[in-house]
């Protein structure tokens, strides 16, 4: 089912299941890794903390605080308010760059680091931070810890990658960083080593690795029972759960120990613990473990066994290398020499592995040890020996084929040859080249030497002389490899070529870049970067010659894939493809950015320099106008504005240049803008009333400006209004325009009168009262004529439009009129002249009869005109009833509104147009008398209409005002129902609550700013009615409503808010807390005033501790009371806000006094127990000296029980040695007594009288052993002269025996005359050295020293007096004899 399951999950599942354990690891990373480094910030004067570890890192400047406490030296940072993007990157290099230059603890050369750059920690990263930070703590803490303990110099030939992959040359662009896994192997091995011995020796619990071995927290507590067992009760640790043992051993290690408490108990029960964040816990400890080199003894037995083991290999070396020059240089044919050569390369290849393994580095600095030395140069000679023979073998075969082995040689040679990566990528590149061209030109004549070589392969010999065949064979099978692999070869060298072409060009822009983001200096300085910038990026082409290289490449590596066919292979080329890829984007736009920044620089030193300059002089022509006249000063300073600009742009230019410059240009900035803002100010003080005078004037001038022109549109206006117009169309249609024109004006000039309102405000903030009163005096006039004209333009305009219809159809008909009157009179005068003639009486008939049917055409069409007369009536008519009926309709006035604006927008005048056309024309045909009454129906129609025209706004106003004052009375009663609702809800949900709710509900757009707005529009409303219409008291009535409606809306809220029941919880905490607060002071002022003294000072501190504790979590109770407050002050009112505000900063003022007071407790706690410490130091010191005093004493008293003098003042000298050394202690002692820390004084008396009982015991001591020292130096003075003279005694006996034996053969009479006086002479001197050796056996008996020593002394001299003695007789006799 599992299986099933499993088999079932996407690999998108699985994805997300691998991310998802990559974030939590990444969580728990984070959060021990920001502890770790708090835990050494916090040493830090000032101390720093990091919050968010991304965020923190990403101007460099904590980063730079870190490495300057865990290494004591003293880093540059760039620091500021403005820190730009460009100097945190700095910062961040220079910290990189001082890690690298770190050397490891184990290999001694420097700390390597890859795919860790500037850019990804200034962009926040989270796994770049992670591995830098991890890198850090592995190098400062876990190796620094580790490399003391023993076992490691047995673990670094072994050690293996463990946390990270080491990239290839192929594959890492150096100057990413990434630490090398050897080391870190090494210092987890030992870690682990170390905890295993810990926890094996406490509980024999298997501590296999740093995940799961520790989840249970016994291998903590384990470690904790090494180094103190007092603290753990291992039998109650094993039957616990995984989670109280974790957090009680972190609780333990964090109070008993002192150690940080970095993780918790969450972050290792788990099933995959993080490894780096357990191993960085877990070095901790090293630090507190007593004997870390307990494993000592098996770490020197390893050393025996490996040093025994290289000396036998040794043996093995050079026995081997004694037979190979053996065979060398035995004469045998070439078949037996091969088959020689053969046996041995079976050996060597037997026994390389095992010695490349031995000749691995033991050290920490990589050098190896003297044995192993040996063993490397051994087994070079042989191999060099080995390969000569080789080459010798294919030399010496018949041409061409000796020649053919040669070369083959050769080639095997090149094709294995390793390239020495050197320092500079420019040089290995030029080395990769260089041997590229060698091996090209070796491997041509590949195809040549493989066509020659197959010849002889198939007949076996050349020209008739055998050749051996396993040497022939090997040969074929070398061909094969150097055939095969001599393109991939190629292949892979121009690859690398190209590599370290395009890298040399990445750290040459690295390097470039470093020097461009530098701290600036001054203009000149800058300008020569900008110039080094353009001559080495924009005229040398470096990003188009970056990208041909990049491309070049690019084409390469795919050959070079293609042609290996490993997967391995292409993965290494591809990540180092993509990693400089990405690498070069992030630094391609840092460096495109610096051109940008510089210029940015030199601008501002340019725009610095201008206006520091001009503002200068200014400032001195300033400083001299202030002594003169007002009108003077007045014109002088008339263009301050533009100086105010200059100072603000000065400022401006000065602070960025002070954040972007070095800190002596910086001084000189500040130091030069502070004294040019402080003649500023002082001028400023005096002459700011000038710097709005110009811009007065101006404002002056536009003021009188606009008041003339709305006063010239004002009065022309008014004018047009009153000016006697004879009606006719022409002047009506001209007096329209004229209206129309001012309609269109009066938007423009409100605006304008709006403008001049705000400008006059300005004049008169800047005039005087007189002024201002006459300023507001023209703008209300103004205002007053805007408004007449408002007011009379539009019904003037409205009647004037009604009118011009009816005189455009009077002249027209007047007008016809005049041509039918001018052609009657035409025809009377016609008929007058011929009615005298009875000729024309006949044509007069005929006239006549024609007129007459013109009279029935006439009658016809006044028939017609009647009917169009009558319809037009009818139609006009019914237009006016369903009008009539409109303004009588009741219902909801939003609705009427609606259908009434409607209706009255589409009233056409056209009806009421055509029915008075179609009664003019049937009054021109009617008679007199009739026309009369047509008139009358006429004008009732008209007035009808004119009626309703006038009436229809009105009632559309009307229905308007009914409308808004519905929606007025819906919404204060939408206000009035949320009043009740809260009223009702505020016992069950409290009064905090609906308070919010009430405010929210009756914000600023809440109903009742609604009902506001609405009434605002009524009134508006309102005002266009008359004055005795009733309509216009509405606004009134609502006026009352939403009075009331407010004074409810107060009325409630004020209810609200003194509700008491929202501060029962904060009281009730307050209350606890005070009391809290009250009563650990109390406590603690009798912590202060009793005494403390050893016996009570573990319970004391506990005390403190537990208060610290409690003040620590109470923190967070303030800090609730002061969100709550915060919270409940905004509910409530200001009399209560303000009690309350005061009680809680009392409390807080409290709670700082409890915490002040609580950290002089602490400091007086602590210093008693440095006094403590001190005293036991001291004592301990004390009785150290006392003791190596006594020894050192007694040990003198040995020094006159030793056989020889010799020997006695080699131990004289052993004792003068050891008691430097004592007194070297006791200085030091004494100067640690005078540097005795604040308090130590205050020891109670018996600690004081101890400490100076045991001083008084020391300088005893000391005494004696200085007079004991004196003593014996004067004994062993007078041992050396006893010596002396008994070497003196010893050597006169010597010398005088062989004299005696001389001069004691004699041959003849005066030789024995002269053997005489020699005797004679001898016994004189013989006399004296008897003396010598009396006074021998005196020093003898006198010299104090031991029993032993005196004795044999006694004897040596006596033996000595004796030996004189018998010389004495023996002389004197034969003086006797001889003379007789």
């Amino acid at each position: 089912m599992a299986a099933s399951r499993a088999a079932s999950r996407s690999p998108r599942d699985i994805a997300n299941v691998m991310q998802r354990l990559q974030d939590e690891q990444e969580i728990v990373q984070k959060r021990t890794f920001t502890k770790w480094i708090n835990s050494h910030l916090a040493k830090r004067k000032p101390p720093m903390v990091v919050d968010d570890l991304f965020e923190d890192m990403k101007d460099g400047v904590k980063l730079l605080a870190l490495l300057e406490v865990l290494s004591g030296q003293k880093l540059p940072c760039e620091q500021g308010r403005r820190l730009k993007r460009i100097h945190a990157v700095a910062n961040i290099g220079r910290a990189l760059n001082f890690l690298e230059g770190r050397k490891s603890m184990y290999r001694g050369s420097p700390i390597k680091l890859v795919n860790i750059n500037s850019t990804d920690i200034a962009d926040g990263r989270p796994s770049i931070v992670l591995g830098l930070m991890w890198t850090i703590i592995l190098y400062f803490q876990i190796e620094e810890l580790t490399s003391n303990l023993p076992q490691l110099q047995s673990l670094s030939s072994s050690a293996s990658s463990l946390d990270s992959v080491v990239s290839s040359e192929t594959t890492s662009p150096p100057s990413k960083r990434k630490v090398a896994t050897k080391i870190q192997g090494n210092a987890k091995k030992a870690l682990l080593k170390w905890a295993q011995c810990v926890a094996g020796k406490q509980t024999g619990i298997e501590v296999k690795d740093f995940g799961r071995s520790w989840r249970s927290g016994v291998a903590f507590h384990s470690v904790i029972h090494a180094i103190q067992p007092s603290l753990v009760d291992l039998e109650r640790v094993k039957g616990r759960s995984n989670r109280e043992n974790l957090e009680d051993a972190f609780a333990i290690a964090e109070t008993q120990l002192g150690i940080p408490r970095l993780l918790d108990p969450e972050d290792v029960d788990v099933d995959k613990p993080d490894e780096k964040s357990i191993m960085t816990y877990v070095a901790q400890f090293l630090k507190h473990y007593p004997d870390i080199h307990s494993a000592g003894p098996e770490g020197q037995e390893n050393d025996r066994e490996d040093r025994l083991i290289l000396k036998e290999m040794k043996v093995w070396i050079e026995q081997f290398e004694r037979d190979l020059t053996r065979a060398q240089v035995t004469e045998s044919n070439l078949q037996d020499k091969y088959q020689s050569f053969k046996h041995f390369r079976i050996q060597y290849e037997i026994k390389r592995k095992q010695i490349e393994h031995l000749t691995q580095p033991l050290h920490r600095d990589g050098k190896l040890s003297l044995d192993q030395a040996l063993v490397k140069q051994s087994w070079d000679r042989v191999s060099s020996r080995l390969f000569d023979w080789h080459s010798q073998l294919d030399k010496s075969l018949p041409a061409p084929l000796g020649t053919i082995g040669a070369w083959l040689y050769r080639a095997e040679v090149a094709l294995k040859e390793e390239i020495a990566v050197q320092q500079a990528h420019e040089e290995t590149a030029n080395t990769i080249q260089r041997k590229l061209e060698q091996h090209k030109d070796l491997l041509q004549n590949t195809d040549a030497h493989k066509r020659a070589f197959h010849e002889i392969y198939q007949t076996r010999s050349v020209n008739g002389i055998p050749v051996p065949p396993d040497q022939l064979e090997d040969m074929a099978e070398r061909f094969q490899f150097v055939s095969s692999t001599s393109a991939l070869h190629l292949r892979k060298m121009e690859f690398l070529e190209l590599k370290y072409r395009l890298l040399s060009l990445l750290v040459l822009a690295e390097s470039k870049l470093k020097s461009w983001i530098i701290k600036y200096g001054r203009r000149e300085s800058v300008e020569l970067l900008l110039q080094n910038y353009i001559s080495f990026i924009e005229n040398s082409k470096f990003f188009d010659q970056y990208e041909v290289t990049y491309q070049i490449l690019k084409q390469t590596a795919e050959m070079y894939i293609k042609a290996d066919g490993s997967v391995e292979e292409a993965e290494n080329v591809m990540k180092f493809m993509n990693e400089t890829t990405a690498q070069w984007r992030n630094l391609s736009v840092e460096v495109r950015s610096v051109r940008s920044m510089l210029e940015e620089v030199i601008s501002n030193w340019d725009r610095y320099g201008n206006t520091v300059a001009s503002l200068q002089a200014w400032l001195e022509d300033a400083e001299k106008m202030l002594n003169q006249s007002e009108n003077a000063k007045k014109d002088f300073f008339r263009n301050l504005p533009h100086w105010i600009q200059q100072h603000t742009a000065m400022n401006d230019a000065g602070n960025f240049l002070i954040e972007t410059c070095d800190e002596m240009v910086s001084r000189d900035l500040k130091q030069q803008l502070l004294l040019l803002n402080g003649r500023w100010r002082e001028l400023f003080m005096e002459v700011k009333q000038y710097a709005r005078a110009d811009e007065v004037d101006r404002m002056k001038k536009e003021y009188m400006d606009c008041v003339s022109t709305l006063s010239d549109f004002a009065t022309e206006a008014h004018k047009k209004f009153a000016e006697p117009l004879e009606v006719s169309f022409i002047n009506v249609k001209l007096l329209i325009q004229d209206l129309e024109d001012v309609e269109q004006r009066i938007p423009v000039m409100d605006a304008q009168y709006k403008m001049i309102t705000k400008t006059a405000h300005l004049i008169a903030k800047e005039s005087t009262q007189e002024e201002a009163n006459e300023l507001f005096s023209t703008m209300s006039r103004l205002k007053e004529q805007l408004t007449k004209v408002k007011e009379g333009s539009s019904p003037l305009l409205y009647e004037s439009q009604q009118l011009l219809i009816p005189l455009e159809e009077l002249e027209k008909q007047m007008t016809s009129f005049y041509d039918s009157l001018g052609k009657i009179n035409e025809i009377i005068a016609v008929l007058e002249r011929e009615a005298q003639s009875s000729a024309l009486f006949k044509q007069k008939h005929q006239n006549m009869v024609k007129k007459t049917g013109d009279w029935k055409k006439h009658v016809e069409t006044n028939s017609r005109l009647m009917k169009k007369f009558e319809e037009s009536r009818a139609e006009l008519e019914k237009v006016l009833q369903v009008a009539q009926e409109g303004l009588e309709e009741k219902g909801d006035p939003e609705e009427l509104l609606r259908r009434h604006t409607e209706f009255f927008s589409q009233l056409d005048q056209r009806v009421l147009n055509a029915f008075l056309k179609a009664c003019d024309e049937l009054t021109d045909i009617l008679p007199e008398q009739e026309q009369q009454g047509l008139q009358e129906a006429v004008r009732k129609l008209h007035k009808q209409w004119k009626d309703l025209q006038g009436e229809a706004p009105y009632h559309l106003l009307h229905l308007k005002i009914a409308a808004e004052k519905n929606k007025f009375l819906a919404s204060v009663e939408e206000c009035k129902a949320e009043l009740n609702r809260e009223t009702k809800l505020v016992p069950q949900e409290g009064s905090e609550k609906i308070i919010k709710e009430h405010r929210i509900f009756f914000s600023d757009k809440g109903p009742h700013h609604l009902c506001e707005k609405r009434l605002q529009l009524i009134e508006e409303l309102c005002v266009k009615l008359s004055v005795r219409d009733p309509v216009r008291d509405t606004p009134a009535t609502c006026h009352t409503a939403l009075k009331e409606l407010k004074a409810a809306i107060d009325a409630t809220y004020a209810k609200l808010v003194e509700d008491p029941d929202k501060w029962k919880h904060y009281a009730s905490r307050f209350s606890e807390f005070s009391s809290w607060i009250s009563a650990r002071k109390t406590q603690l002022k009798g912590i202060k005033d009793a005494a403390i003294d050893t016996a009570n000072q573990s319970e004391v501190k506990r005390a403190v501790e537990e208060i610290r504790n409690d003040v620590t979590t109470n923190g967070e109770t303030l800090s609730w009371l002061k969100s709550r407050l915060k919270t409940l002050l905004e509910v409530s009112s200001e009399s209560e806000a303000e009690q309350r505000g005061d009680e809680q900063a009392q409390l807080s003022s409290s709670f700082k006094e409890l915490t002040t007071l609580l950290s002089e407790v602490e400091k007086m706690i602590s210093n008693f127990g440095e006094c403590v410490q001190y005293k036991e130091i001291v004592k301990s010191s004390l009785e150290e000296l006392i003791s190596g005093s006594q020894e050192a004493k007694d040990e003198a008293e040995k020094i006159l029980d030793t056989e020889n003098l010799f020997e006695a003042q080699q131990l004289l000298l052993r004792h003068q040695q050891k008691t430097k050394m004592i007194s070297a202690k006791k200085r030091d002692l004494q100067q640690q007594i005078g540097q005795a820390p604040q308090g130590a004084g205050g020891l109670a008396d018996p600690g004081r009288e101890e400490l100076q009982k045991l001083e008084k015991t020391l300088a005893s001591v000391e005494h004696s052993r200085e007079r004991q020292e004196r003593r014996i130096q004067v004994t062993l003075r007078k041992w050396e002269r006893f010596e002396t003279n008994k070497e003196t005694v010893v050597r006169y006996l010597f010398q005088t025996g062989s004299s005696h034996e001389r001069f004691l053969s004699f041959s003849s009479l005066e030789s024995l005359s002269s053997e005489l006086e020699q005797t004679k002479e001898f016994s004189k001197r013989t006399e004296n050295i008897a003396v010598q050796a009396e006074n021998l056996v005196k020093e003898a008996s006198e010299l104090p020293l031991g029993p032993k020593n005196k004795q044999l002394l006694q004897q040596q001299a006596k033996s000595i007096k004796e030996q004189v003695k018998k010389l004495e007789d023996t002389l004197e006799e034969e003086y006797v004899l001889h003379k007789s």
